[in-house]
């Protein structure tokens, strides 16, 4: 049943992730390393599941998880959107799903988390996906985001269409792991200072620390990288890491620390984060307490037995 306006809407990937836990990542390194030594074979024991996945189809779930009135644009082939479906079963979320082919991930956890992505059709995601009915939902959204930036050669184009067609809606940013586009990602920071692209950005530390070589910078942590980066681009800029989160609007930084925990997963850990993170926003939560709510509802998510993303409630206890 289609809404007539939204708290948020989300573009645009979405992956099938097949999740691979093991002691740590660098241990299944070193069996991978000593099987092929071998000659192949078989490695036993490693937990595998297949679940819903992509930036933007894990924080439009946790969304709507939350409570916020949710549109997802996302895109997916016929063998894959039962799956999608079915993972939104219950949330309120508004589905619109584009004929292009899922992404597929293999998700390495343990003690990091290590993705092997094909993009497929999160790859090639543009404005002329959108119809006008699309644009409308998007026209009623609070706040507009796209996500997975890295994934999609046409992330660009995308991001300068909404900007043109939404004067006056915030637009939020998150670009994914840059790291092996240094060289396009460096052209679309020079855009987002220029022309003022996005209104905010979320990053990790990995995205913001590269974020501040695209800038000149190139020996700043996450706290003077937050503060640059929101600088020059005049956007909010949040930097969530392992032990504290910052948030930099107009020259103000506000930081807040993590507790240390012991997770049980970590894929889609920057997603929850990001979602609680606007959903506070939308309450009206300072940026404080916006960013120690995001902090609760990321370590709920990393500590919790299942995949399912915390309720508000959840998140309030927990603070």
């Amino acid at each position: 049943m289609k809404q007539m306006g939204y708290d948020v809407a989300v573009l645009h990937d979405y992956f099938v992730d097949r999740v691979m836990q093991c002691g740590t990542v660098w241990g299944l390194v070193s069996l991978v390393n000593s099987k092929a030594r071998e000659g192949g074979g078989g490695i036993h024991g490693i937990r595998q599941m297949d679940v819903k996945g992509g930036n933007a189809v894990n924080l439009a779930h946790s969304l709507s998880t939350l409570g916020a009135r949710t549109l997802l644009i996302t895109h997916s082939d016929p063998e894959h959107v039962q799956l999608l479906r079915n993972s939104f079963a219950g949330t309120g979320a508004e589905l619109r799903i584009k004929p292009l082919p899922a992404g597929l991930t293999v998700a390495l956890e343990g003690g990091v988390n290590v993705m092997l992505g094909d993009p497929r059709g999160a790859g090639s995601f543009g404005p002329e996906l959108l119809d006008a009915e699309d644009w409308r939902g998007l026209g009623s959204a609070k706040v507009v985001c796209t996500v997975n930036w890295a994934a999609n050669r046409r992330g660009t184009e995308l991001l300068v269409a909404l900007r043109g067609r939404l004067p006056g809606r915030t637009i939020f940013l998150a670009t994914a792991d840059v790291r092996d586009r240094m060289a396009d990602y460096g052209r679309l920071v020079r855009r987002l200072r220029r022309e003022k692209l996005a209104d905010w950005l979320g990053l990790n530390e990995f995205e913001a620390l590269a974020t501040a070589r695209a800038l000149g910078a190139a020996t700043l942590g996450p706290r003077e990288a937050c503060m640059l980066i929101a600088r020059e681009t005049g956007a909010r800029v949040d930097v969530h890491t392992e032990r504290v989160s910052f948030t930099c609007s107009g020259g103000r930084l506000e930081a807040a620390r993590t507790r240390r925990v012991s997770p049980r997963r970590l894929t889609g850990a920057g997603d929850v984060w990001e979602a609680a993170s606007i959903y506070a926003h939308l309450k009206g939560m300072c940026d404080r307490e916006r960013l120690a709510f995001a902090n609760a509802a990321a370590k709920l998510y990393v500590t919790s037995d299942g995949q399912r993303p915390p309720t508000s409630d959840e998140v309030i206890a927990a603070v």
